[in-house]
């Protein structure tokens, strides 16, 4: 009983020592919001992710709990640090705000695989970015039947962001082309071609368009071209 207790405060000592670096990198002003902040998101890596958080992540995470406790300058400021959120922090912080299938989504985001998008003309709130070239897979993802199921279970997370609009908006898809080359072969060899990509995701957008009562599909645009 002491042993799990001593160790529960081992590991919450490590976490806020880690988190106030942190805090101190992005120039995040020592506080009593600021401890809170911290041993919020503490408390939920703790929570859901006992074997510890990219930093990509923990950034992203302590973001999010400034949005929740309304200090948008600060979660700005920790935003503002990093690629690609930077492009597009005012997005981020509403998205934030809002979204109650984070956790779902955070490794995503993290990495800018998902990210919001900004084209002229059209509705922000129904405009999203999908970027391969950011996706890390291994090697057996890497095998096109695997590489399908990879995609197909990203896609799957997207389609939320589309039902309060009906279907009506666009996905913008970034580096098809990385997957068309096999690593480490002596000659570079085909796995799927863009349009073959394409079509696939078209088809799990239309798939939804019935059971979730769209009026619409979010259109497809290949911006590698």
């Amino acid at each position: 009983m002491r042993e799990s207790a001593f160790q529960t405060l081992e590991e919450q000592d490590a976490w806020t020592l880690h988190l106030q670096e942190i805090f101190q990198t992005l120039e995040i002003p020592a506080g009593t919001l600021a401890d809170n902040v911290s041993a919020s998101v503490a408390m939920y890596c703790r929570q859901f992710h006992p074997q510890g958080v990219q930093r990509a992540d923990l950034v992203l995470l302590i973001a999010r709990a400034f949005c929740a406790v309304n200090d948008r300058a600060a979660a700005e400021r920790v935003l503002a640090s990093q690629q690609p959120h930077n492009r597009h922090v005012a997005r981020w912080l509403d998205i934030l705000s809002e979204l109650h299938y984070f956790p779902q989504l955070l490794p995503y985001f993290s990495l800018g695989v998902i990210r919001p998008a900004d084209w002229a003309g059209a509705r922000l709130d129904r405009m999203w970015t999908l970027d391969f070239s950011r996706l890390v897979l291994s090697e057996a993802e890497k095998h096109e039947m695997m590489l399908y199921r990879t995609i197909r279970a990203i896609v799957d997370h997207l389609y939320v962001f589309w039902d309060a609009s009906g279907g009506e908006g666009v996905l913008g898809l970034k580096g098809l082309a990385s997957f068309n080359v096999e690593s480490g072969s002596a000659k570079k060899q085909t796995l799927t071609q863009s349009d073959d990509l394409l079509k696939y995701i078209s088809d799990l957008l239309l798939q939804q368009q019935t059971p979730r009562g769209w009026l619409a599909v979010p259109s497809l645009m290949n911006l590698d071209l």
